[in-house]
C-alpha cells in the first residue's frame, strides 16, 4: 500500500511543472522553489535542466529516515518563453509565500492550472510579419526588402503556429529557414536588388536563439552548470538547423537559375532615418505578442524593448558595440529587478522583450551561415564577435544584479 505524498510536496511538484514549460531560467527557477519550500516548512534540494526537473524534500524540523520522502523526477520537454503564464505563476507563487493564499487554495488552482495562448493564431501570424518587416528596417533593407521580409515572416508564422508536434520536436528550424530562403530568392528573381540573406535572417529572427545563447551563458556564469551547457548546446543545435535549411535553400534555389547577384534594376528606395522609430514600436508590440505578454502588461514590455534599444545606440556611438550591448543590458538588469522588488513579478517581463532587439543571435545566425555557405570563410571573425557579444550581455546582466539584486524567487 503506498502512502499519499504531502500536501506541500504534491503543490510543489505541480507548480515546478509549470514554472518549467513558462520557460524560467533555473537560477531563478530554483530561488523561486526554495522561497516556497522555505515557507512550507521543508529544506528541498533542487536540480533544473531543460528536460529534466529533480526535487528531493525533507521535514526541516524531522530526521531524514524518520519520515523520508523519495525524490522526486518529473520529465519535462525543453520550454519556451510564456511571460504571461510566469507572471500569472509569480503571482501565485508569492501570494502563497506572503500568506495571502492558503496552501489548499494554491494547490486547487494548481490542479486546474492550464495555460493557453493569450493571442488567437491569425494574430500572431501577423506578428510574425510584422517583426520580420521591423527587423528588416532596423537592418537598413530598402522597402521592398522590408516587404519581402514581412511576408516571409507572416507565411512562417503561418507555417510554426499550425505545425504539428512531430515537427516541432524535430527539424522545425531548418524546415522554416529552407522556406525562406526559397520564398526570398523567387522574390529577388521578380524585383533584382534584394539583399537577400538579410532579408531571410529578418523574417527568421523569431526563430533565431539569441535569448536562449544569452540565458545559457547567463545560467553557467552562475554554476548552474548542467542546465547551462543543456541549454546552450540547444541553442548552437538551432542555429546549426537553420545554417543547414539556406544551404539546402541555396542550393536548390540554384537549380532553378535564381542567384541572390542579380543586378537591380535600379537603386531600390530606403526608408527614411525616423522610421526605425516606427520600426521599433511595431518590433515591440510583435515580440509582446509573440512571447504572450498579458494584454496589462503590454506598455511595460514595449517600453522595456525601446529602452532598451535606445541605450544601445547610445552606447554603441559612445564606445562601440560591446559597449553598447553591456550598457543596455545592465540597464534592463535594474529596471527588471525593480520592477520585480516593487510590484512582486518576474523580471522577465522587461528582460525577455529587451534583451531579444540585442545582436548575438542574429550573429551567431550569420557564423552558422557562413560555415555551411562559404566553407567557413570569415566564420572565425563571427565566432569572435558573437563571444564578445554575450559575454559583453552576460556581464551587463551581472552587472545590473550587482548595482540592485532582484527579490528573492525573481
Amino acid at each position: 500500500m503506498t502512502t499519499q505524498l504531502p500536501l506541500e510536496v504534491r503543490f510543489l511538484k505541480r507548480y515546478a511543472r509549470q514554472l518549467h514549460a513558462a520557460g524560467v531560467p533555473a537560477h531563478q527557477f530554483e530561488l523561486m522553489m526554495l522561497a516556497l519550500a522555505d515557507r512550507l516548512c521543508f529544506s528541498c534540494q533542487v536540480l533544473s535542466s531543460p528536460t529534466a526537473i529533480f526535487l528531493s524534500f525533507q521535514y526541516r524540523d524531522d530526521e531524514e529516515d524518520q519520515h523520508p520522502i523519495p525524490m522526486q523526477l518529473i520529465r519535462v520537454s525543453p520550454p519556451g518563453i510564456n511571460i504571461g503564464n510566469s507572471s500569472g505563476l509569480y503571482r501565485l507563487g508569492n501570494d502563497l509565500v506572503d500568506g495571502v493564499l492558503k496552501l489548499e487554495d494554491a494547490y486547487a488552482r494548481m490542479r486546474v492550472w492550464n495555460p493557453t495562448p493569450l493571442y488567437p493564431p491569425w494574430l500572431q501570424v501577423l506578428c510574425w510579419g510584422l517583426s520580420g518587416g521591423a527587423v528588416a528596417v532596423m537592418l537598413s533593407s530598402s522597402w521592398i526588402g522590408i516587404l519581402a521580409a514581412a511576408l516571409t515572416g507572416a507565411m512562417l508564422g503561418v507555417l510554426v503556429t499550425h505545425s504539428g508536434q512531430v515537427l516541432r520536436e524535430g527539424g522545425l528550424e531548418a524546415l522554416a529557414a529552407l522556406f525562406s530562403t526559397f520564398m526570398v530568392f523567387a522574390l529577388n528573381s521578380l524585383v533584382p536588388g534584394i539583399n537577400v540573406y538579410v532579408v531571410i535572417m529578418s523574417s527568421l529572427i523569431v526563430l533565431i536563439p539569441g535569448l536562449g545563447l544569452a540565458m545559457a551563458v547567463t545560467e553557467l556564469s552562475t554554476d548552474h552548470l548542467a542546465s547551462g551547457s543543456a541549454r546552450l548546446a540547444g541553442a548552437l543545435v538551432t542555429l546549426l538547423k537553420l545554417g543547414l535549411g539556406v544551404l539546402i535553400g541555396t542550393i536548390a534555389v540554384r537549380w532553378v537559375g535564381w542567384s541572390e547577384e542579380t543586378a537591380a534594376v535600379g537603386n531600390l528606395a530606403l526608408p527614411p532615418e525616423w522610421f526605425r522609430w516606427f520600426a521599433l514600436v511595431i518590433a515591440a508590440f510583435s515580440f509582446a505578442v509573440l512571447f504572450s505578454v498579458r494584454l496589462k502588461d503590454f506598455h511595460i514590455a514595449m517600453a522595456a524593448a525601446i529602452i532598451s534599444y535606445t541605450v544601445s545606440r547610445v552606447g554603441v556611438a559612445a564606445g562601440g558595440l560591446e559597449f553598447g550591448v553591456l550598457l543596455a543590458s545592465m540597464t534592463l538588469a535594474v529596471l527588471a529587478n525593480g520592477y520585480g522588488r516593487l510590484y512582486k513579478l518576474p523580471g522577465a517581463l522587461i528582460r525577455v522583450p529587451g534583451i531579444i532587439l540585442l545582436v548575438p543571435g542574429t550573429v551567431g545566425y550569420s557564423g552558422a551561415t557562413a560555415l555551411f555557405l562559404e566553407a567557413g570563410a570569415g566564420l572565425g571573425d563571427a565566432v569572435l564577435m558573437v563571444l564578445r557579444l554575450v559575454i559583453s550581455m552576460v556581464g551587463g546582466l551581472l552587472f545590473g544584479n550587482t548595482l540592485l539584486s532582484p527579490r528573492r524567487g525573481h
